[in-house]
């Protein structure tokens, strides 16, 4: 899961510093770049939940390579690097990614 807060020394945010909700127009800039994030084959095997304040990234196993990547390491290395890319993405846009790992249900 990723919660993304307003930094405190933000210059151009798109909402005041109080609100915590995250605008349609940064929750798009954040998936695009989550989502130019390289996979094997361009699989893509991630999906995302957004909620009001918060974007939950997970592995879709129905993406995994069975073949190729029995084990679904390929698909914890590409998630990895969505993940990176919206960290840097909400960084570049004037937020603190805080990112909180989840057990498996």
């Amino acid at each position: 899961m990723l919660d993304l807060v307003a930094n405190a020394d933000t210059r151009q945010a798109s909402r005041p510093a109080a609100s915590r909700e995250l605008p349609r127009r940064l929750v798009h800039e954040l998936l695009d770049a989550a989502t130019a994030a390289p996979s094997m084959h361009n699989t893509q095997p991630w999906r995302f939940k957004v909620s009001q304040d918060t974007i939950e990234l997970r592995a879709d196993p129905d993406r995994m390579l069975q073949v190729s990547d029995p084990a679904g390491r390929a698909v914890h290395i590409a998630c990895g690097a969505a993940l990176l890319n919206l960290r840097v993405a909400a960084a570049v846009a004037g937020r603190e990614p805080v990112v909180q790992l989840r057990p498996r249900p």
